[in-house]
């Protein structure tokens, strides 16, 4: 049987997490965690941001694609360095000690506003046909139809990671279909001589509002327009179950940034020759506003391949993020039945069954905007301290091997670029939602302190932990630690 990396052995199969992602499926599920909703909704945030500027927008479009990218080249030394699952979970560990690596987990564990608005996003574009046009689907519909969908996603996820990834790569092909439709309509339009189109290019930069922009407006584009590509990082949470990691991460991780960048700056190309910037401004689903403004018989397509976007992302991210949690708990981080799978399925089902009530609380929460806001704000805050975490570890373990390794500079540039955008809102406008998160990470601490500094136990967790294994059929995996840990 397989075991790491193509090694063979005749032993008795371990109860752990099994290799079963290749090349292409993990390029199919780093591509569907970023392609999803986004794309079609935050090409409106983004200029707004920027006061209705083209060539900004283009840019702050670009400018995401290139960070992520850079952001990923460093997942990438990391993951191949320690080769363990779970994210930044371990090099946060190494780097910054037990207290960020545990505000890390709480946070990709139970702050979940990105995968909330996505469901949302999901549910408004599927009943929106139902209701005509103008009229908008009841918010109790949508969130219905938005915790349905968790619901099944979860118990794909727990049923077979196999089906998971087929599941990703058909999912995958049909999404970017759908935005080769938008752009290369798009364009068509354009060199027709579309003159809402030739107007934006003409004068993309040369807006009235232009000149009124401001540092912190750029950086709010950036919280918009960084939402649909914040999947990079997900292949480091099942770095464990990629075949032959240490080639195929960064393959992986360098393919379907590149692909991702070039055709959602081609969409936004597309959106812009066929739409006015007032349009856009004003557009609740831009996509939709497209498809029936030159698709025709066909504008069905669209807000039918947003649906598959949206499932197919979220369906990538439950798949990464569950892994988080469960890494941690078998280190003592989280509690024990995180670090349990499932006996026959193999699979980290309470995990998974504990995201899924995480994301139904943040369903009831809050609105869209609200959501995009406070998954910027922590989203820059953790691609700030992963790229530092890089230069910590290079300064306090330079003779640990790394199969792959990013030029020094590109951890410097995401550092400072992070920085700026996490600070620069905060200082210019300051939102109650950064408060909340602010608040949250200092009652991550407390209890912190309480079950993992001072050791307090909760009476009867022991006979809790037994009923819910026997229930769920979840038992501990046969783990030794880590590599790092076991060799030094």
């Amino acid at each position: 049987m397989s075991t790491s990396d193509g090694e063979q052995t005749g032993r008795e199969q371990k109860f752990e997490l099994k290799k079963q992602i290749g090349l292409w499926g993990a390029v199919a599920l780093a591509t569907s965690s970023m392609v999803g909703s986004g794309i079609f909704v935050s090409p409106v945030g983004v200029l707004n941001a920027v006061h209705g500027s083209v060539g900004v927008s283009l840019l702050i479009w670009f400018g995401c694609g290139v960070i992520a990218m850079m952001s990923s080249l460093c997942y990438c030394e990391l993951g191949t360095t320690f080769g363990v699952s779970g994210g930044d979970y371990n090099n946060f560990k190494l780097a910054y000690g037990p207290l960020m690596a545990f505000l890390l987990v709480c946070s990709k564990s139970f702050w979940q506003p990105g995968n909330a608005a996505t469901l949302q996003i999901f549910a408004r574009y599927l009943l929106g046909p139902l209701f005509g046009d103008g009229c908008n689907p009841p918010e109790v519909a949508i969130k219905v139809i938005a915790f349905l969908t968790l619901s099944f996603l979860i118990y794909l996820n727990h049923r077979s990671v196999t089906t998971s990834v087929y599941f990703e790569i058909f999912f995958t092909a049909v999404k970017f279909l759908a935005l080769m439709m938008i752009a290369v309509v798009g364009i068509v339009h354009l060199t027709n001589g579309r003159r809402a189109g030739i107007y934006n290019f003409q004068h993309a930069f040369d807006s009235p509002q232009t000149s009124k922009l401001t540092l912190a407006d750029i950086a709010r584009g950036f919280h918009f327009g960084i939402f649909p590509y914040s999947g990079w990082s997900m292949l480091n949470n099942v770095t464990e179950e990629i075949q032959d990691m240490k080639k195929n991460l960064p393959r992986a991780a360098i393919l379907s940034l590149t692909s991702v960048t070039i055709i959602y700056l081609f969409v936004n190309v597309g959106y812009l020759s066929v739409l006015g910037v007032p349009e856009m401004l004003s557009s609740k689903a831009v996509a939709v506003d497209f498809a029936q403004q030159v698709l025709g018989a066909m504008a069905w397509f669209i807000p039918t391949a947003v649906c598959i976007s949206s499932v197919g992302t979220q369906n990538a991210s439950y798949l990464s993020e569950a892994r988080i949690a469960f890494v941690a708990a078998r280190s003592g981080f989280m509690p024990m039945l995180y670090s349990t799978i499932h006996v026959q399925w193999i699979s980290p089902t309470v995990a998974l069954c504990s995201l899924g009530l995480v994301i139904s609380f943040f369903l009831l929460l809050g609105d869209f905007d609200v959501l995009m806001e406070a998954f910027g704000f922590v989203m820059w805050t953790f691609c700030f301290l992963s790229a530092a975490s890089l230069l910590i570890l290079r300064w306090k373990m330079p003779n640990v091997h790394r199969p792959y390794k990013v030029p020094l500079l590109i951890p410097i540039i995401v550092c400072i670029m992070s920085a700026y955008f996490v600070v620069a809102p905060l200082i210019d406008n300051p939102s109650f939602v950064y408060f909340y998160a602010i608040g949250f990470y200092l009652l991550i601490s407390i209890i912190y302190y309480i079950f993992l500094v001072r050791k307090c136990r909760i009476p009867g967790m022991e006979r809790f932990n037994t009923f819910v294994q026997k229930f769920v059929l979840v038992a501990e995996t046969e783990w030794e630690g880590f590599e790092y840990e076991r060799n030094h």
